[in-house]
């Protein structure tokens, strides 16, 4: 158990304002991942393969916003004592969070393989279903073959039950170090990534809007991770810290608490703001287009199609034209492309241009 949070001896007075702040934004999480799950179940792509990792990333932010909703019982009680509900606590605290951190890498490493290699593994989320979610809860459940009635595995921990300070060695084998072992990989991930994306875009200097695309693709995609490092990160540094035998104020342990179980409310944000871009392909593939179709209408639009696999970039033009109706169906391959965009352009003098490029979030069955 903490030092600072003696387990339920009455030696130290519950914080009850602490526990009200971790149990409002926990209950806000809730909430926010229901919302995420609902919209992720129920949108027409949900069977893509980001949306089923972000299904259980949802799950597991879910899973770690009920632990920590479960300590509105030591505030009806005015007390944190070990028992069965307390290690059902410690159980859902630690495979929530552990969970989360998995989930997010493995989103890393998909979004990878997505931008750089143009590769989409279809048996990447039954894949890891499989070793994640088995052995997070076999090491939750683990600590409970450890336990003894003097000595209990999970026990206060601040303004709610986890593993006791006791068992110090287990909270790095069980949690901070696979978390620590997470954060690094995905950091290293997305240096890598970031590394290639850039080499792609000194090829692609030629193709301006490409460049746009793929640099808006990979800033979406890296918050999910990188949110998890931040959020974790408070908490994580004052466990480690604790363990080495420096003592944190209880204020800080609550904020700390409270910033980490913001993990869904986040997710959820991010999942709202960034769900264009689900099913989006390597950007860089745009050069080796097979057929472009522009459709040009007197005094309005100007669409360009350019189908790219299972992405098609649209770019919107609008347009004076100071002569009579035309409208011209023009198919040309990649060689003349250029040549008859010049053409277009110059019959369009003093021509105010809006550029809009949608992703189509189309999935083609592979």
């Amino acid at each position: 158990m903490d030092p600072s949070y003696p387990s339920s001896d009455g030696a130290k007075a519950l914080d009850t304002d602490g526990i009200k702040l971790v149990c409002s934004f926990s209950t806000v999480s809730n909430f926010a991942c229901i919302v995420m799950l609902f919209c992720i179940v129920y949108r027409t792509h949900a069977h893509q393969v980001i949306s089923r990792l972000l299904l259980n990333l949802a799950i597991s932010d879910f899973i770690q916003s009920v632990g920590f909703m479960m300590s509105y019982r030591w505030l009806a009680i005015n007390t944190i004592e070990p028992g069965t509900y307390c290690n059902a606590q410690g159980i859902m605290i630690n495979i929530g969070d552990v969970a989360s951190g998995f989930w997010a890498m493995v989103i890393c490493i998909h979004s990878y393989f997505l931008v750089v290699h143009s590769y989409e593994h279809q048996n990447l989320v039954p894949v890891a279903m499989i070793i994640i979610w088995p052995l997070n809860i076999f090491i939750a459940l683990s600590g409970l073959l450890i336990s003894t009635p003097t000595v209990p595995f999970f026990n206060r921990a601040g303004s709610w039950c986890w593993i006791s300070e006791q068992h110090s060695i287990y909270r790095i084998a069980f949690h901070y170090g696979l978390i620590l072992f997470i954060a690094t990989a995905m950091l290293l991930i997305y240096i890598l990534m970031f590394i290639v994306l850039y080499k792609k875009q000194v090829a692609l200097r030629k193709v301006n809007r490409s460049n746009k695309v793929l640099q808006n693709v990979a800033k979406k995609l890296i918050w999910y991770p990188f949110v998890y490092i931040m959020l974790v990160l408070p908490l994580g540094l004052q466990r480690l810290a604790e363990i080495g035998g420096k003592d944190f104020p209880p204020q800080y342990l609550v904020v700390a608490a409270c910033i980490f179980t913001s993990a869904g409310t986040v997710n959820a944000a991010i999942y709202g703001i960034t769900r264009n871009i689900i099913s989006v392909k390597p950007v860089f593939e745009i050069i080796p287009t097979i057929k472009r179709r522009m459709t040009i209408n007197e005094g309005s639009r100007m669409t360009l199609d350019i189908p790219v696999h299972t992405t098609i970039i649209t770019i919107v033009t609008t347009t004076t034209v100071e002569s009579s109706r035309t409208s011209t169906l023009i198919n040309a391959d990649e060689t003349n492309s250029e040549e008859n965009a010049a053409a277009v352009k110059s019959d369009q003098e003093d021509t105010e241009e809006m550029v809009d490029i949608e992703l189509d979030n189309n999935e083609t069955s592979n």
